[in-house]
């Protein structure tokens, strides 16, 4: 993928994603594809591979915007938040 990097200078905030869901939601909002590429894992014999997606918010699209969380994350972001202070008491 060749990019044209003389807009970076523009670019205030960057995000890493994995999921093409999350990636169409922030770039509905106005952010950047500025790079996609494939990261290994796993064990030598039997690797694995993830897609990551590197997209940029341009300063001249304002403040930067970034998509709500579903319900589904929020619920799983309070169990989890909740089990860990349960631990603790």
């Amino acid at each position: 993928m060749k990019m044209d990097h003389r807009n970076f200078g523009n670019i205030v905030e960057i995000h890493q994603e994995v999921s093409p869901k999350e990636v169409n939601r922030y770039l509905a909002l106005g952010w950047i594809l500025l790079n996609v590429h494939t990261t290994d894992y796993g064990h030598p014999v039997e690797r694995h591979q993830n897609t990551e997606f590197t997209l940029g918010w341009n300063k001249e699209n304002g403040e930067v915007q970034k998509p709500q969380k579903e319900k589904s994350q929020i619920d799983d972001f309070i169990s989890a938040w909740e089990l860990k202070n349960s631990d603790e008491n």
